[in-house]
């Protein structure tokens, strides 16, 4: 046992080695003016530092237009400035307008902060050239940044209280940070004065990422990042207010034919964070603002996986992530009430949740195994115990229960560090059910998980072993498939450059599973190449694919997808998506073309086409034509005040429009104007306006 110990402590600290910067914190009197100009005098005595290097395209090589930063502080609140020089101004590429938006085509700056300098977790802001401001919190370095359709990541949901502005000169664009400590978790030690900081930049007309600290091959590598020294922790306030949020609703509706009826509501969010952890309950929440996910087209047999985008769920949702989720928070639906501890300890992550949910949706077939619609209590706890510098091991558990109905999950998951850029994620858990339509008295089932993964931004691969049970599937979690054991491989070389190619990306995928009973249910291999020339975007990408449905059908499938898109700094967007070939033994054919237009960097206009058709072969007609259209319109009439309408069309006639007007008239106080008129395929119409005002209230009584 011992050297089992010793073998998992130098995995865990192998291959980490700070990069070397340092920055000094310098104290300041007189905080600057967040406006986005440096002509505050603190600016002038604040600590300076540079010479950033590029983290793409020629990794290493010095940055090609200069960047200063400054770093000052006051006992209250940390102070950051960006200053980016750029040679052609009109080639300042800036979008985005909302909060929390992906800078994936605009020059950005950003700070990367982990306060507790455990080389593993730091939080992160960032605004682009318009004042946009995006922040998060990124876990195990950066593993809960999840991409694709099935795993859309946690990080963004964290919000957090800060300021931050932008403005543009005649050969450079500025932007400045303000970032209360008290919006912060640190440990409050004297001898704890040192963070670790990195500072970034994206310069799109160059295709230039930037990096301050230099971070090997991994974006996120927060046991590579440089240090802030010199902080006064004892000295800083920290003291965070108990926060109230009421807020009042007020609900015009039209349903059908049934006369116009008005509906008032109200309901309260509260929270404390003490030092260590951060208590959350609301009675009643009213999630009015939330618009409804749109209607996307799958082709696979892999379900769809949203974000989660309400308030009371975003706090802390990341540590509830493993590598397959348990508890997957937008099962729980139709919120009454709820609350939630979140926090750190030493080396200890902990979360617990409980919710109460009200009647699911009545008109929901159910499938084998669920249980039968009603009330339920939800709750889950989460515990996970950091090990070395970048490893962890936790456990989680999850019950939805009303009476003797009941659905309980629980596990282990792990992670561990291993050299040359590897991990090593594995996973136990065990279901128990009992209530379930069609089934027996009670269940229970295991699954077990095991990944070896390289990610980097040049070549990840990854190599995955899985076994999950035939009646393994938590109604709380996100399990894709289930009664499956195999494996899958997959691998990625990507890689920026600069000049005419600016990017060239491969990937390959082979997959083969069977269920319990040793039969061949899933067995694929994929092939795909995208090409980068300038700002256009091309992709292809063959795939055999045989698979056996769940009423026991093969299928052997020989698909091609593709994917065309220009990418301008400004004004226009043009993307096309799509799938052709043979799908379920039908000729299929898939388009998803898109345009994003901006005349102006506060207005946009989106337009989504969707179009499926299907046909047996060797027929000339299509059998099945399917299409959606979206519009959506976008106006950001100031930094929190913004506008947005979408209107969603089907061949059924079906018919989605919303609209929202957003107003925040100071931090986390608001004002939301919306409109719903919603038709479906048989003509049924339901008009709804929401008017809701939320108000913060804050009271130091601790």
């Amino acid at each position: 046992m011992k050297i089992a110990l010793s073998i998992l402590g130098i995995l865990c600290c192998c291959g980490i080695a700070a990069a070397g910067r340092e920055i000094n914190a310098v104290s300041t009197e007189t905080p600057p003016k967040i406006d986005g100009k440096l002509d505050d005098a603190c600016w002038q005595n604040a600590a300076q530092t540079g010479q950033f290097i590029q983290f793409e395209p020629q990794r290493g090589a010095p940055a090609a237009q200069a960047t200063t930063v400054y770093v000052t502080h006051d006992a209250n609140t940390l102070y950051v400035a960006f200053e980016c020089f750029k040679n052609d101004m009109h080639n300042l590429a800036a979008n985005q307008t909302r909060r929390d938006s992906f800078f994936f085509s605009d020059d950005h700056v950003e700070i990367l902060i982990d306060t507790f300098l455990d080389s593993r977790n730091c939080y992160a802001f960032a605004l682009n050239p318009l004042g946009t401001q995006t922040d998060r919190r990124l876990t195990n370095e950066g593993a809960n940044r999840r991409t694709g359709s099935s795993q859309i990541g946690t990080a963004i949901s964290w919000d957090c209280e800060w300021t931050g502005q932008a403005a543009k000169a005649a050969d450079k664009w500025t932007a400045e940070f303000a970032i209360p400590f008290a919006s912060l978790r640190f440990p409050k030690e004297p001898t704890a004065t040192t963070w670790g900081i990195n500072f970034w930049r994206n310069d799109e007309a160059l295709g230039e990422e930037q990096t301050w600290a230099d971070l090997g091959e991994r974006q996120y590598a927060v046991s590579r990042f440089g240090r802030l020294t010199g902080l006064p922790i004892t000295e800083l306030v920290t003291k965070r207010p108990l926060k109230f949020k009421p807020y009042t609703t007020l609900k015009p509706q039209k349903i059908g034919d049934e006369p116009i009826s008005v509906k008032t509501d109200a309901g309260i969010d509260v929270r404390y964070p003490f030092a260590d952890f951060t208590v959350d309950v609301t009675l009643n929440p009213d999630f009015a603002q939330i618009e409804a996910d749109p209607d996307l087209v799958n082709l696979t047999d892999i379900p769809l996986r949203f974000p989660e985008k309400r308030p009371f769920f975003l706090e802390g949702n990341e540590l509830f992530q493993m590598p397959l989720d348990l508890f997957y928070s937008r099962r729980v639906e139709d919120l009454v009430g709820g609350g939630k501890v979140i926090g750190k300890v030493s080396d200890y992550n902990i979360a617990l949740m409980g919710a109460v949910a009200g009647p699911e949706d009545e008109e929901k077939v159910l499938e084998t195994g669920e249980l039968p619609l009603n009330n339920y209590n939800y709750s889950v706890f989460r515990l996970q115990r950091e090990l070395g510098r970048t490893s962890s091991v936790g456990v989680l558990g999850v019950n939805k229960q009303r009476g003797g109905v009941y659905d309980r999950a629980g596990g282990m998951d792990a992670r561990i560090r291993l050299p040359a850029e590897m991990n090593l994620n594995m996973e136990y858990a065990r279901e128990w059910k009992a209530g379930g339509l069609d089934m027996p008295e009670s269940t229970a089932d295991n699954l077990v998980f095991v990944q070896l993964d390289r990610r980097t931004n040049v070549f990840s691969f990854e190599a995955i072993y899985a076994d999950i049970g035939e009646n393994f599937n938590p109604e709380t979690g996100f399990i894709p498939r289930i009664d499956r054991r195999g494996f899958v491989l997959r691998s990625r070389y990507n890689k920026q450059y600069k000049g005419t190619l600016e990017r060239l990306r491969g990937e390959a995928t082979y997959e083969r599973l069977e269920n319990g009973a040793g039969e061949l249910t899933n067995h694929r291999a994929n092939v795909s190449g995208l090409l980068g020339v300038k700002d256009f975007f091309f992709l292809l990408g063959p795939e055999w694919y045989y698979h056996v449905t769940d009423e026991n059908k093969p299928f052997t499938d020989r698909t091609v997808r593709f994917f065309a898109g220009w990418f301008p700094p400004k004004y226009v967007q043009i993307r096309n998506t799509g799938t052709f070939g043979v799908r379920d033994d039908k000729d299929t054919f898939f388009i998803r073309p898109e345009i994003t237009i901006r005349p102006t960097p506060k207005l946009s206009f989106e337009f989504i086409l969707q179009r499926l058709h299907e046909r047996e072969p060797g027929n000339a007609r299509w059998q099945l034509s399917e299409w959606t259209r979206r519009f959506i319109v976008n106006y950001q009439f100031a930094q929190r005040m913004y506008a947005r309408v979408s209107a969603e069309f089907t061949l059924e006639q079906e018919r989605r429009v919303f609209g929202l007007f957003a107003y925040e008239h100071r931090p986390e106080s608001n004002f939301f104007i919306v409109y719903n008129d919603n038709r479906d395929a048989d003509g049924e119409r339901e008009r709804i306006v929401f008017v809701k005002i939320a108000h913060l209230l804050k009271a130091d009584i601790f």
